[in-house]
């Protein structure tokens, strides 16, 4: 995939993501820990954006997913960043 792609891909992630939300395809619990993890970990835009692109991609594989805790979101995050 090329560059431009997976940033366009990354950058729908987060719109689409809501949509499932609105449609009651994710869970109030889970689209909170979600926006908790990411609000504990001060994730940036691009960082949020590049989740969601994988959250999105992994459960549209049919795995289950299980989302980091935030102290496990900061750790991966602060690897990435460095």
């Amino acid at each position: 995939m090329t560059p431009i792609a997976s940033a366009r891909r990354a950058s729908s992630a987060l719109p689409l993501l809501f949509a499932r939300y609105v449609a009651g395809q994710i869970a109030q619990a889970q689209w909170d820990d979600f926006a908790s993890a990411f609000d504990e970990a001060d994730a940036s835009a691009d960082e949020r954006a590049a989740f969601a692109a994988f959250y999105l991609e992994t459960t549209s594989a049919g795995d289950e997913v299980l989302l980091p805790r935030p102290d496990e979101l900061e750790d991966l995050l602060a690897a990435t960043r460095d």
